[in-house]
């Protein structure tokens, strides 16, 4: 007996069962987070290197694009370079010269200055911390306030000296912790060598990114064409065009922000004479790129590490992040960003809290660019939804009237 296949219940039913095994999967993916998160982790390991190259060949892009406009209007022998492929070379090693050289710099000057002062933190807290709960203790005994009751100043006491010794003894065990530690150094060093492999390789494959974009984007394109319907596929490669728009404004824009942020707070904490300048300023510039709590987090931190020193300082410091941070909220960050996101203060705040929940401080920096596409795409199938609404209203209101004419 032959069967009748229906080609309309036939596509319903295929269409049935792939919504219910992605479902189903979407279900897995979800309630078993943990096992998801160890074997995302295990296949970014493995394609570590792609991702690596690929991540460094997306953020020098615009740096090989100005470098090649600059080749291009240099004359040899009163004639310019018309070849691509010999552009695009010496753009490329122009770049990477660039960052090899700006590499060099970080290693050469900016990392040992950073441990200095992380070292000479670590040799100093011990005897400051002492010496702030021996200024409390002093104090509160010298009291002369006759609001404060003298029982809870004898117990206060009590509780220092109690506590003292004991709060000494275990900051040195931590010391003791950090100095004992090579079974960790030597995990760090495998860990180091592999990830330092893989940067590298990752450069190598930029290299290939770089010099065949035009070719990749172009296949990449076919392939979107081929696959889906025309409409379909236009939405795809406008979706893709518009998150590239948002990444990469958001990206390069809050890198400037950040090093211009960094660089004026090492100035004015060096002229200043703030302790540790250098690993502050590096820290706020870093923080600075989480927006929002960002420069809460780094002026925080800054004000802890001047406090340990010098707590008159820490005050100084404190209201030299604030003006920095005005400063940046209302001009310079508006200047360099101005809408990169779209995003209103309240659904920022948003994706920074989901983000740094599912993926940390990683999350909280990539959250805002993530959750700015995907109400990018809700955004442009609302608006396109609205706008048919609108235009079959007006057509039956037409409609209507030439009935009523009639």
């Amino acid at each position: 007996m032959k069967i009748q296949w229906n080609k309309k219940y036939t596509t319903i039913s295929i269409y049935s069962i792939l919504v219910i095994f992605v479902s189903i999967l979407f279900y897995k993916f979800i309630s078993n987070w943990g096992e998801t998160k160890v074997s995302l982790k295990s296949v970014i390991s493995t394609l570590s290197p792609f991702l690596i190259g690929f991540l460094i060949a997306y953020f020098i892009n615009p740096l090989v694009v100005w470098f090649e406009n600059i080749v291009s209007k240099i004359k040899i022998k009163k004639k310019t370079i018309k070849s691509l492929k010999t552009k695009r070379a010496l753009a490329i090693l122009l770049t990477y010269i660039t960052v090899l050289g700006f590499i060099i710099i970080i290693l050469a000057f900016i990392i040992p200055e950073l441990l200095d002062s992380i070292v000479d933190i670590l040799n100093k807290s011990p005897d400051i911390i002492g010496k702030i709960i021996e200024e409390i203790n002093n104090y509160l005994q010298n009291s002369s306030f006759e609001f404060i009751d003298t029982e809870v100043v004898t117990s206060l006491n009590a509780f220092i000296d109690k506590n003292l010794n004991d709060l000494s003894q275990t900051f040195n065990s931590v010391l003791g912790v950090l100095t004992n530690i090579v079974p960790s150094l030597i995990n760090f060093t495998m860990n180091f060598t592999f990830g330092l492999l893989n940067t590298l390789l990752g450069f190598i494959i930029a290299i290939y990114i770089l010099a065949s974009k035009e070719k990749s984007i172009a296949s990449f394109n076919k392939l979107i064409v081929a696959l889906f319907k025309e409409k379909a596929a236009n939405n795809i490669l406008s979706i893709i065009k518009d998150s590239h728009q948002i990444f990469s404004k958001f990206f390069v824009g809050k890198l400037i922000d950040s090093l211009i942020i960094g660089i004026l707070c090492f100035i004015i904490t060096l002229i200043v004479g703030i302790p540790n300048a250098l690993l502050i300023s590096v820290f706020v510039g870093i923080t600075n790129m989480i927006p929002y709590f960002g420069p809460f987090i780094g002026g925080f931190a800054g004000i802890i590490l001047v406090l340990l020193v010098n707590p008159i300082q820490a005050l100084w410091f404190a209201l030299i992040i604030l003006g920095l941070q005005q400063f940046d909220g209302n001009i310079l960050g508006p200047k360099i960003l101005g809408d990169s996101t779209g995003l209103s203060p309240f659904w920022v705040i948003f994706a920074i809290i989901v983000g740094g929940k599912m993926f940390g401080l990683i999350g909280m920096f990539l959250g805002v660019p993530f959750f700015a596409v995907i109400m990018n795409i809700i955004d442009k199938n609302i608006s396109r939804k609205y706008a048919m609404r609108i235009h079959k209203n007006q057509n039956e209101t037409v409609i209507d009237n030439l009935e009523d004419n009639a």
